[in-house]
């Protein structure tokens, strides 16, 4: 039994008194300082519990005039590692670092080279003149200077580099065609595993629900109205929903960031990993055009994947942008065959 079941004995209580005060004459306590002492703990168990129950920190709020951030796939939970594991980025991005790394070990030797044998080339030149004038008693024409000012405008090196540069941009261009087509090639598998999360947290949700009722209780309720209804049950109905709003949060995050990839796109970051194209920044101005504005303004993929378009059917518009916890008492609130089922990521409208 836990400490929710049985309450503190008397014995327990006289126990504590006697550490708070030691020196205090020891006496039977009463019903009443009994009954306050069970409560302060139950109410402390209970806080316990709330603290102990899953959560996750809500993303920050975009700052104003912009859009919302790509949903980060490693702060999903065992849905989004199960992502990463299907879309293995992580093959891509060892096979880029091992062809940048190989351009970059050329690059040094064959730039170096290059830019050694045009020097030699052009010392061979000029000295040759120079020699031949010297020979025949004339002016010797100068040597260092003009093999310094070739050195100083020499063009080798910098079109050795422009090929290496050129390299880096077709080994992203591979790596983010490769991911494009891992992101596509998983999305049934992603579909499935959305709609499973989503329905196990609908079903969650909907039992808690039922069993806060039971306790004359509902969803918003806190450890001090659990502990003054007394209903131990009703502890682990509102852990279980609180379980149930991060699951719903997490596969929703799922969906925004595979309609973010399919609708803008894959790139690699300056640290070389492969990720979705960020949002455009939000532009105003008396210079902008009105198809620019549109371009950086409109909703993104992000925010047109939220609320009502997290079912199959019609759902209030206003369930757009608002929280888990409201979308999910929204649909409790609904009667069994009104219900809605969740959506996956397979036939989402992601354009405008």
């Amino acid at each position: 039994m836990s400490i929710m079941d049985t309450p503190p004995s008397d014995a327990a209580y006289a126990h504590e008194a006697t550490r708070v005060r030691p020196n205090a004459e020891m006496s039977q306590p009463g019903r009443k300082e009994v009954a306050e002492h069970n409560k302060r703990v139950m109410a402390q168990a209970g806080d316990r519990l709330m603290a102990s129950t899953t959560s996750v920190a809500p993303e920050p709020a975009p700052p104003v005039g912009s859009h919302p951030p790509v949903p980060d796939l490693t702060a999903q939970g065992d849905i989004g590692q199960a992502v990463i594991d299907l879309v293995r980025f992580d093959r891509i991005e060892a096979a880029r670092t091992r062809c940048v790394s190989r351009v970059v070990e050329e690059e040094r030797a064959l730039v170096d080279e290059a830019h050694g044998d045009a020097l030699d080339a052009q010392i061979d030149e000029h000295l040759t003149a120079a020699w031949s004038a010297a020979t025949k008693k004339e002016r010797v024409p100068a040597l260092l200077d003009p093999v310094i000012r070739w050195d100083t405008h020499e063009r080798v090196v910098e079109d050795r580099r422009l090929i290496g540069r050129r390299l880096r941009s077709a080994i992203d261009d591979r790596a983010v065609s490769d991911a494009q087509e891992a992101v596509t090639g998983a999305l049934d598998d992603i579909h499935a595993l959305v709609i499973e999360e989503g329905q196990g947290a609908l079903t969650d949700a909907v039992q808690a629900h039922e069993r806060l009722t039971l306790a004359n209780l509902d969803v918003d309720a806190d450890a001090g109205a659990l502990v003054d209804r007394g209903d131990d049950g009703a502890l682990s109905a509102l852990r279980l929903w609180r379980a149930a709003v991060v699951r719903w949060e997490r596969a929703q995050a799922v969906r925004q960031w595979v309609a973010a990839a399919l609708d803008r796109g894959l790139t690699v970051s300056r640290e070389g990993s492969v990720c979705v194209v960020p949002p455009p920044r939000m532009r105003s101005g008396e210079w902008l055009s009105e198809a620019d504005r549109q371009r950086a303004n409109a909703p993104q993929a992000e925010e047109r994947t939220r609320g009502s378009y997290c079912w199959q059917g019609s759902a209030p518009s206003w369930l757009a942008g608002r929280s888990a916890h409201e979308v999910l008492r929204w649909f409790v609130g609904l009667d069994a065959g009104d219900r809605l089922s969740p959506r996956g990521v397979v036939s989402d409208e992601v354009s405008a």
